[in-house]
């Protein structure tokens, strides 16, 4: 991507009513007749006043009845005090209620919005929000650009969760992916991912089982080519995984 389509925050109509604000933290909102519903809170409290600026300005003086985190982590939920503040809103995320695996269900005339868990694959509280009338799926930090979302070893298990958790998200054949941070996207990049991660596994495992050196692999297994242009990915977001992946595979989880 040239440049960086984060250093200057941009609001993103996805549908009637239903607006993205992108940055390097992401957050969203949806015009549910009555009430607004939002979803993550980002990580900067003093942001307030340019947030509620834009909300207001896009759906209209309207209470914020709701705020959806896609998890708890201080990037995602810094502004719910402030909603909570002005609107007396409901915060919803999986620390303060206990939300259906099937997921909860926010609906008005016009329009639904599903908030799902999906555990596991960053923190035990993951969930996505899903606008099904507006195709427009907010996957929090479950996709990262490149990352691999979770810090734990990548035992079977772990493989397992992961790629079948992208493979939900897949399935909803979303118009627009609104990662946690940086650029919106879409559904091909959920599948490119698990791709790229399937070929990391299954290099990196290979030259290690091979006794190649980590100094020998990290200057091997490059970026592809066709992921030059994700966002940060050069910049650390590749070295990032492949460190994942060499450390499963130096402490035997690949083979696990």
């Amino acid at each position: 991507m040239a440049g960086d389509p984060t250093d200057t925050p941009l609001v993103i109509s996805a549908g009637d009513g239903c607006f993205i604000r992108q940055a390097i933290d992401n957050m969203g909102w949806c015009d549910m007749g009555d009430y607004i519903l939002v979803v993550d809170a980002l990580e900067d409290a003093p942001l307030e006043g340019e947030v509620m600026a834009a909300i207001a300005e896009t759906v209209g003086d309207k209470p914020v009845r709701y705020v959806l985190n896609t998890h708890t982590h201080y990037d995602h939920v810094s502004l719910n005090g402030a909603f909570v503040d002005r609107f007396g809103a409901e915060i919803v995320n999986q620390r303060t209620t206990t939300i259906d695996p099937a997921g909860r269900v926010f609906e008005s005339p016009g329009r639904k919005v599903c908030m799902i868990p999906m555990p596991g694959c960053h923190t035990r509280e993951d969930c996505v929000i899903w606008a099904p009338d507006d195709r427009v799926l907010f996957a929090g930090d479950i996709f990262g650009w490149g990352l691999i979302p979770s810090g734990g070893l990548l035992n079977a298990e772990l493989r397992g969760l992961l790629r079948n958790t992208y493979q939900r998200l897949i399935d909803f054949d979303a118009e627009i992916v609104v990662p946690g941070h940086g650029p919106v996207c879409g559904a091909a990049e959920l599948v490119r991912w698990v791709e790229y991660f399937d070929w990391l596994l299954e290099t990196v495992g290979g030259m290690a089982a091979a006794g190649k050196s980590d100094g020998d692999i990290k200057a091997t297994v490059t970026p592809p080519d066709d992921m030059l242009g994700w966002w940060r990915f050069v910049a650390w977001k590749h070295a990032d995984a492949l460190s994942k992946v060499l450390t499963s595979a130096r402490r035997g989880a690949l083979d696990a």
